[in-house]
């Protein structure tokens, strides 16, 4: 596997503005029950740095009572417990000396774990992103089958056929970002890591190519896979820092307007009343009818 290197580029893909979805939350009848997104990187994060326990579980609600409805949130629940558990795979391997592995055994161990988290590592990655999407009114069939790379910067759908011209660019990760004002981070920092992370598991783990045997001691084999998976894994976990603070405003923002909305529907606000433009990290101020 490449050394893990972030390079800096410019990005150079447009922001689009948007608004929530009402399937940003999840609802019990005409009543917010609650938001429709968990803090998946967020607690990936922390657990791999060893400052909390991987609490999330598939939701048990049924979808009809206040249950979770987005499909990316199932999903990134299921690749943060499998990325967890690769990760103790790969310590115990790298800090176990009694390993009963032969010279063989322990290089097939190795590639697997590298390419697993290289895999997992872009998939998180993936899924976290798409969960804060599904909440946006950006049409899911834009970036439901998007890999990493094209999250980060693909053409523009509506003028990639138009006569002779070039299509700009958009950035899909750059416009869930630009209105809580974390672009410059994104640009300059997290999408140079997520490009990293993108391109390692493109060239790795992705294709039919993949790094041969080097058959040498267990001793190598596990010391190699330790640096290895400690580069990656500082990678993942410093993407992981970005994500986690977009999930954070996202977060705090659904929640306020859900309180919002559920306050002016207690107080008999009716469901045709209810066609809210719900602009991110804008203060929801709308006034029921019955006191204008």
């Amino acid at each position: 596997m490449a050394e893990a290197k972030v390079n800096k580029r410019e990005w150079h893909g447009t922001h689009h503005s948007w608004s929530y979805h009402p399937q940003a939350f999840r609802w019990s009848g005409e009543m917010i029950s609650g938001i429709n997104i968990l803090p998946i990187a967020t607690e990936m994060r922390a657990w791999m740095m060893q400052r909390g326990l991987l609490s999330l579980m598939p939701p048990e609600e049924p979808s009809n009572k206040g249950g979770f409805t987005n499909p990316y949130t199932t999903s990134g629940i299921t690749l943060s417990l499998l990325m967890s558990r690769i990760i103790n795979c790969s310590h115990d391997f790298t800090s176990n000396p009694d390993c009963n592995l032969d010279e063989v055994d322990s290089e097939i161990e190795r590639l697997r774990l590298n390419n697993e988290i290289l895999l997992y590592s872009a998939r998180l990655c993936e899924v976290a992103i798409k969960q804060l999407l599904y909440c946006t009114q950006i049409p899911e069939k834009r970036y439901k089958k998007m890999a990493l790379g094209q999250l980060l910067e693909s053409p523009c759908p509506s003028c990639k056929r138009a006569n002779g011209k070039e299509p700009h660019l958009v950035s899909l990760v750059g416009t869930l970002a630009h209105p809580y004002h974390l672009c410059f981070e994104f640009e300059h920092c997290a999408m140079d890591h997520m490009n990293i992370v993108n391109k390692l598991r493109n060239s790795n783990s992705a294709h039919s190519d993949i790094e041969g045997l080097n058959i040498r001691t267990p001793s190598i084999s596990r010391s190699q896979h330790f640096q290895q998976s400690t580069e990656i894994l500082s990678d993942v976990a410093h993407m992981l820092s970005h994500i986690e603070h977009l999930e954070q405003k996202m977060i705090s923002d659904l929640q306020a307007k859900g309180n919002a909305i559920n306050r002016l529907k207690l107080d008999g606000l009716k469901a045709e009343d209810c066609n809210f433009n719900l602009v991110p990290c804008v203060d929801f101020n709308f006034h029921s009818p019955k006191h204008a």
